[in-house]
């Protein structure tokens, strides 16, 4: 008997549902976007309606030369044939030049509009609060920077123009059918309000089916992401099986929601067809009648018909483009909920930042002058750490009870504690990365900056100075994608020279020279493409480039070989002799220089004091 897999129960990863319509908000967002080039789309619009009016305009001529053959009275009829000729040539080479300067022009500024959209989102969600990032499954951020704004894209980087060029049509249409017998606009009118019914009839049942595809796409993306990234692990304990039963499970709710939304779609484009053939024939039978009775000419009779089978597919078109654009502004609301989300406390954005949605922005002038500022000119600094309650979420335990400690400018303090004793908590605490609910943590006296004033009045400094005063270097060293330099010149002002020099010191230079483009060599994704040991020692070396008064280590050595280990230990008692050291080591032979031992346990501290008393007794207590 064939096993059938449970129906995922939490399918959207915990994705917010919208319902309804679009806010203010979401229009707002779109006006921030292409504010900067509004002339110049005004300008493109005029040229693209004049182009398609004066296309359109081609089927009146040729019906006024029609009746002008039959003898009837024109506004053309002194024209030869051959003028006729030429008028319709020039008509049509102007809209078509027209037509073409408005799409291309058009669909670059709609592009350069989505992608200011794109970077102020990005901008804006680098600057979100570390809860976001722990709270939020990779899967729902990764398909809102992939699928939703390739719908967004897909739709106002070009076809937006097409979707246009469908109104101007309509409008032209509706002023040369004027011209050609005003009877006929009674049936354009009744068709069009047959069509809006029929949009409205299926617009909350499309409008809710695409949101819930959109939720649909992010837990299989982020079920793959966390498969690949444990595949290992995955591999070691045989549990391919479930892993694959599982992504089977996600991909097929999303291909059964995708083909329910594509049955909405062809349902929606049956019920239209139907219109336009019920318009067609009633225009036909209506034709028959008003010319028996004289109230039009068989050439507008042709121009009418002409432009009446043209507009009820063009209104057909226009409320179809309507559905997809209605899937493009879904891209824009999920993303535009991360633009519109509360930052970090105490981060400000750029003065780069265009879009005006309440969030503390730094002036150029501030962002200029903090950008070439130190919180101190001396090579080390204190730090301050009084009565310090930590927690990741207010619904979780505390992990760290009032610790209280003073790190002197200049001192080397080793911390040690069990696993889950809070010496990693203690370091994003250092950083401010998660609110502090209770005490203090300052450098040479000064806190950080969170109520994200800039004023006179405003105290504390800056949050982004006070992270620049302490470099770190993690027990899983970071390195992004890109060069070499990129990694090790954080501001790319230093000069080369002082990139060579400090790879000299950590035993790398020899190594770079090799490798294919020295320090332009690539690296690859979280430095995959190098060791263990490599990856850290380059993360050494951009700590020494870093020059901070404050220099942290977790865990630096835990995993690296004993040449390795050998030189980051001669790194905090040469290179970083100047500097105000904090260190966790797994290994404790590390924390022999150490001028102070902190011992953390439960999150508490157990003994603070000369290396000497304090690391015997914690080697005890470790060996019982």
């Amino acid at each position: 008997m064939s096993r059938i897999a449970p129906k995922p129960k939490y399918l959207s990863d915990g994705d917010s549902k919208k319902e309804g319509g679009y806010s203010r908000a979401l229009f707002q967002t779109l006006s921030f976007a292409y504010k900067p080039y509004r002339g110049r789309i005004l300008l493109c619009l005029a040229l693209g309606l004049s182009g398609r009016g004066l296309l359109l305009a081609n089927t009146n001529v040729i019906g006024y030369w029609v009746d002008a053959l039959i003898g009837k009275e024109t506004p053309l009829s002194g024209y030869t044939s051959a003028q006729y000729v030429f008028l319709l040539l020039g008509m049509a080479s102007v809209g078509f030049v027209l037509t073409i300067s408005f799409r291309v022009g058009f669909s670059r500024l709609s592009a350069q509009a989505i992608s200011t959209f794109y970077d102020e989102v990005t901008l804006r969600t680098s600057r979100l609060p570390m809860s976001f990032f722990d709270n939020t499954p990779a899967g729902r951020i990764i398909t809102r920077f992939s699928s939703d704004y390739g719908n967004i894209f897909r739709l106002f980087g070009g076809p937006l123009a097409e979707f246009l060029s469908i109104i101007f049509d309509l409008v032209m249409m509706v002023i040369l059918i004027t011209v050609a017998s005003p009877y006929y606009l009674i049936l354009v009118a009744f068709i069009a309000v047959m069509n809006f019914l029929v949009y409205k009839f299926n617009q909350e049942k499309l409008r809710t089916s695409r949101r819930e595809l959109s939720a649909s796409r992010s837990p299989s993306i982020a079920h793959f992401a966390e498969t690949t990234q444990g595949a290992s692990t995955i591999r070691s304990f045989r549990r391919q099986r479930s892993f694959a039963e599982r992504f089977e499970n996600l991909d097929r709710h999303f291909l059964n929601q995708k083909m329910s939304t594509t049955k909405h779609l062809i349902s929606f484009s049956f019920q239209m067809n139907s219109l336009t053939a019920l318009l067609l024939l009633i225009t036909g039978v209506s034709a028959y009648f008003m010319v028996e009775r004289g109230w039009t000419t068989i050439g507008s009779v042709g121009v009418a018909f002409a432009f009446i089978a043209l507009s009820g597919n063009t209104v057909q078109m226009f409320f179809e483009w309507l559905t997809q654009f209605e899937e493009a502004m879904i891209g824009v609301e999920r993303l535009d909920q991360y633009l519109r989300m509360p930052i970090e406390k105490g981060s400000l954005l750029p003065a780069s930042a265009t879009f005006a949605t309440g969030h503390a922005t730094y002036s150029p002038t501030l962002e200029k002058y903090l950008s070439g500022r130190r919180l101190t000119e001396e090579r080390n600094a204190s730090v301050q750490v009084s009565q310090l309650w930590f927690r990741y979420r207010e619904d979780l335990p505390w992990v760290l009870k009032g610790v209280d400690f003073e790190v002197k400018a200049g001192e080397r303090l080793g911390i040690v504690g069990r696993t889950g004793s809070g010496k990693s908590s203690l370091i994003q605490a250092l950083f401010h990365l998660y609110p502090i609910d209770k005490g203090h943590i300052s450098i040479n006296g000064h806190e950080p900056r969170f109520n994200d004033k800039l004023g006179e009045n405003s105290s504390g400094m800056d949050l982004n100075l006070y992270r620049q005063s302490m470099a770190f270097i993690a027990q899983e060293p970071i390195l992004f994608q890109g060069s070499l330099r990129f990694n090790l010149d954080i501001k790319e002002n230093l000069p080369e020279e002082r990139l060579w020099e400090v790879l000299e010191q950590v035993g790398l230079r020899e190594w770079v020279e090799m490798q294919p483009g020295g320090l332009e060599m690539r690296i690859e994704e979280r430095g995959k493409n190098l060791s263990l040991g490599e990856r850290q020692l380059l993360c050494m070396a951009r700590c020494l480039l870093q020059e901070a008064p404050i220099v942290i280590m977790d865990e630096a050595t835990s995993s690296v070989d004993p040449q390795s280990e050998e030189i980051m230990v001669k790194a905090t008692e040469e290179f970083f002799s100047d500097r105000t050291q904090i260190i966790i080591a797994h290994r404790l032979s590390t924390l022999a220089k150490c001028d102070r031992i902190l011992w953390l346990q439960n999150g508490e501290i157990v003994s603070l004091g000369p290396t000497s008393e304090v690391l015997p007794r914690f080697k005890n207590t470790e060996l019982v």
